[in-house]
């Protein structure tokens, strides 16, 4: 999933065409926020497991933005996290089911980030 949205996100899309896109999207970049300003507290991410929709989860990466995205949050005002940040925020409500509850599991454990690429 990771190399297949690398090359979306060089392509500066849009939007995302699919939950699955968005959600490796949302939990990727929530937990490099969290990784890169407070390395070690990256499991407040799996709150996402609680979320039952997408608004849901856009508050909650809203929140994360607020804790983790300020002072020592190094790609506060690079272009990529504010491309990134724009593609969880534009995506319409939709209820998340069991199977996207196992894909956040799953892209959560992605080691690499989009974050840093561009």
């Amino acid at each position: 999933m990771y190399e297949r949205m690398l090359e979306k996100i060089r392509e500066h899309v849009a939007a995302l065409d699919s939950l699955e896109e968005w959600l490796f999207v949302a939990v990727n970049t929530m937990k490099a926020i969290v990784t890169n300003s407070a390395k070690g507290q990256e499991q407040v991410v799996l709150k996402a497991l609680e979320c039952e929709t997408t608004q849901e989860m856009q508050q909650l990466y809203d929140r994360i933005q607020g804790m983790y995205g300020r002072e020592g949050f190094s790609y506060r005002n690079h272009p990529q996290y504010y491309y990134l940040s724009s593609l969880v925020a534009r995506f319409p409500e939709r209820k998340l089911t069991a199977k996207d509850k196992e894909r956040i599991r799953e892209f959560y454990a992605t080691k690499d980030y989009l974050l840093y690429e561009s």
